[in-house]
């Protein structure tokens, strides 16, 4: 049996992962409209609380191929608020970024760009 403590080894990665949040579903419905955006606040929530290494988003983030300005807006608020901070990263991706991550005009992983302070890296699993 392992120890309570083995949560907190540092020899432990600690991966949150989410799926189908669907953000913005039925924002504009008076009494669901905050339950996709409550749900990616409780999960980032989670993640900080529980120092996390990383946040994989598997399946959709957002329910809409184009987001509502609101949408956008209050995702990237909730990143911000979240996932940037002065915590260092205790990981290296040693895979191939530019072929990982090629689908953007930043070949390489957010928290090695040099303009963001990312704390804890989140990443969304396209298709």
């Amino acid at each position: 049996m392992s120890s309570p403590n083995t949560l907190d080894d540092e020899d432990t990665f600690k991966i949150l992962l989410a799926t189908d949040v669907h953000l913005g579903y039925l924002e504009k419905d008076a009494i669901r409209g905050s339950d996709s955006y409550n749900t990616l606040d409780e999960i980032l929530k989670c993640a900080k609380t529980n120092q996390v290494d990383l946040i994989l988003l598997g399946g959709d983030l957002f329910h809409d191929n184009k987001p509502s300005r609101r949408c956008l807006h209050t995702c990237i608020t909730m990143l911000r608020q979240y996932c940037m901070g002065d915590s260092p990263i205790q990981f290296n991706i040693i895979s191939d970024q530019t072929v990982n991550f090629n689908t953007t005009q930043f070949p390489w992983v957010n928290y090695q760009d040099e303009n963001l302070n990312i704390s804890i890296p989140c990443i969304q699993h396209s298709r």
